[in-house]
């Protein structure tokens, strides 16, 4: 029996998901697909458009076995933590045999190559990403300069592809593991991670969010039956060859979708309270980005506007969120710090599995190496206190999710999707 895993946030699902979750099958031989997925927020940190126990209903309508969560502190933090969490969390379910993930670069040779230098740190490589950190270069373009003094790369995409750079922290995760896991990849197709126009096929998330969020915006302003029945139809023509037919009939079934200015006042509280002492033990902020966040607090309108104001040439837009949503969800470097020192433990959440997967979940309840919780009144089960304690501010970090969205359940109310 051969099972492959696949790291997703799925927000939403779309084609090129599809096409993964296929290819682990006809190209790979896959037997069973789990997926580790984030749950009700995302790498970029922001919250996801539509909630987990959604998208994970997606993931099953589009050829998954099993869906499991990735604890919070992993799925907002950098690509290290992040690919770190997950793959911890494949090795523990004990029967995945592969991890898949698409780059834009599509060779797995190169990514692995890079991958054992950047943990092995030859003195050749140290040499030379020293030499580019005396040059002025920040740390990320000299340890690049450094590889391709090393080796020849390829492909241009390698070192800058969003993709390549998880798929290289994953092989790195899986070297630094020790894991029995081997790695796959497929070239990635269509738009990149970051467009935000739609393309004929395959488009980014990125471009689907913003057609979803547009119409929203729309709808609020013309409330009709009318009008919204014509913005949905007009929404599901531009998005129709991007996601499946079913599946984007369930995405546009839901009364909202969320985003990160939708906490703008309660983040704007919350900075408002704790100025006096700083943000420096938050995840991912530093003393400079702290004093930075308490002179610009009087400019606060919404959070993306406020990252704007704070991002610059070595603080990327997309990093002032992530720390901005720490700083909501109380997501501390202290917490980070005792993750990475401790291997990052994971706990094994179940959010989903198909009806037909049964020898799948006999298997993974007998080899996994920690309890599996597939309703959270099991959570008793949870001995370490570090499992327990990323359990509860999942827990916490959902509840803050749900303030803002209709229909909301708290996390002992909800139950395992099962298709």
């Amino acid at each position: 029996m051969k099972t492959i895993g696949i790291v997703c946030e799925l927000n939403p699902l779309h084609s090129g998901h599809k096409y993964l979750l296929d290819m682990a099958r006809q190209k790979f031989s896959a037997d069973y697909v789990v997926l580790v997925m984030s749950g009700d927020y995302t790498q970029r940190g922001v919250p996801s458009i539509v909630s987990k126990e959604v998208r994970t209903r997606m993931a099953l309508m589009a050829g998954a076995d099993a869906v499991f969560e990735l604890p919070v502190q992993y799925a907002t933090a950098s690509a290290e933590y992040f690919a770190s969490g997950a793959v911890s969390l494949l090795n523990s379910l004990g029967c995945v045999d592969h991890i898949l993930f698409g780059t834009e670069n599509g060779d797995i040779e190169e990514i692995q190559k890079i991958a054992s230098i950047l943990n092995d740190e030859p003195d050749e490589y140290k040499k030379e990403l020293q030499k580019g950190l005396k040059r002025g270069l920040n740390f990320a373009s000299a340890r690049d300069a450094a590889l391709k003094k090393l080796i020849t790369i390829g492909n241009s995409t390698t070192l800058i592809g969003s993709n390549n750079i998880l798929g290289i922290e994953y092989c790195r995760a899986l070297m630094a593991s020790g894991s029995k896991i081997t790695p796959l990849t497929i070239k990635r197709e269509g738009s990149d991670y970051n467009e935000e126009e739609l393309a004929d096929n395959f488009s980014s998330a990125s471009s689907i969010r913003k057609v979803l969020e547009s119409g929203m915006e729309r709808t609020k302003k013309d409330t009709t039956q009318n009008t919204n029945n014509e913005l949905n139809s007009s929404v599901k023509a531009s998005l129709e060859q991007n996601i499946p037919a079913d599946i984007l009939d369930l995405l546009l079934s839901q009364n909202k979708y969320n985003r990160l200015d939708n906490y703008s006042d309660y983040l704007h509280y919350k900075l408002l309270s704790e100025r006096d002492n700083g943000f420096i033990s938050y995840a991912d902020i530093h003393r400079d980005l702290s004093d930075k966040i308490i002179k610009n607090l009087p400019k606060f309108t919404t959070i993306s506007d406020f990252a704007q104001l704070l991002k610059s040439k070595d603080l990327t837009y997309t990093r002032i969120q992530r720390s901005l949503l720490h700083i909501l969800l109380g997501i501390t470097q202290e917490t980070m710090d005792m993750l990475k020192e401790n291997n990052y433990p994971t706990y094994i959440r179940l959010l989903g599995f198909k009806k037909d997967s049964s020898a799948l979940l006999a298997q993974i309840k007998e080899s996994a190496a920690a309890p599996v919780i597939s309703r959270m009144s099991d959570s008793f089960r949870l001995e370490d206190e570090l499992q327990k304690s990323l359990l509860a501010q999942d827990v916490l970090a959902s509840d803050i999710y749900h303030l803002l969205m209709p229909e909301a359940k708290n996390e002992y109310q909800k139950p395992v999707v099962i298709l």
